[in-house]
């Protein structure tokens, strides 16, 4: 059963595939101080891949003629537009002989500090120079199959 239909007009630059592992450690401390109880270290290894995709909402580009035969072309902000084929996996956990002192460690919390607004912008921030390559050979490409002659500048935002 289809719920919504929402029109979008993004557009995906660039997809990256992502794969590494995350770790996160944990020990029980004495309640008044912060010495950690030797054996209660509960400690997680999550690997995970996705394939992130980064690129430009499509309805804020703008394009202005110049000139007779020039164009000027700005581009959005980009943006990271999703993922897909996530794949979160227990690599391996390591429990201390008092561990049972310890929460367990969380791995649905592990995947959500993977994939956050901060990762997302950094993996933005990370592929901006590439970002804007693909930008203008997209868009150079459509103006250049309508004329070749056509002189297309770009601006980006920040």
């Amino acid at each position: 059963m289809i719920e919504s239909i929402t029109r979008q007009q993004q557009i995906v630059l660039l997809s990256l595939g992502i794969h590494g592992l995350e770790s996160r450690e944990d020990k029980t401390s004495f309640a008044w101080w912060d010495i950690p109880v030797p054996g209660t270290e509960r400690v997680s290894y999550v690997e995970y891949s996705f394939d992130a995709k980064l690129g430009i909402d499509g309805q804020d580009v703008t394009i202005e003629q110049t000139g007779d035969d020039e164009f000027l072309i700005t581009v959005p902000e980009f943006v990271f537009i999703g993922h897909e084929n996530e794949r979160f996996e227990l690599a391996t956990e390591s429990n201390g002989v008092l561990s049972w002192m310890t929460p367990e460690i969380d791995k649905l919390e592990m995947a959500s500090r993977i994939l956050n607004d901060d990762t997302e912008r950094e993996y933005v921030d990370k592929n901006s120079d590439t970002l804007r390559d693909q930008a203008k050979f997209f868009y150079g490409s459509i103006i250049g199959g309508i004329d070749p002659a056509i002189v297309v500048r770009f601006a980006f935002q920040p």
